[in-house]
């Protein structure tokens, strides 16, 4: 039986080698949104795991740098 992340949690899509939360689950695949950019896309469940707290702590800072870049630019 394959399990698949609860809505809402943090994790990374290994192929993509990016930070993102699960918004969901649709036809067997994992739907995932970018925590900066709030794009979305599917991947199979096998290529995402659970992020670390290093994992967080990146996207935390990430998202932080492109809220600020954008600030910056206006």
């Amino acid at each position: 039986m394959n399990t698949f992340p609860a809505a809402g949690t943090w994790v990374v899509d290994v192929r993509r080698d990016r930070i993102c939360e699960v918004t969901g689950v649709n036809n067997g695949r994992v739907v995932l949104r970018d925590l900066a950019s709030r794009e979305e896309w599917e991947a199979s469940p096998c290529d995402v795991r659970p992020a670390t707290a290093s994992d967080e702590l990146r996207a935390k800072v990430a998202d932080l740098n492109h809220h600020s870049a954008r600030r910056l630019a206006e």
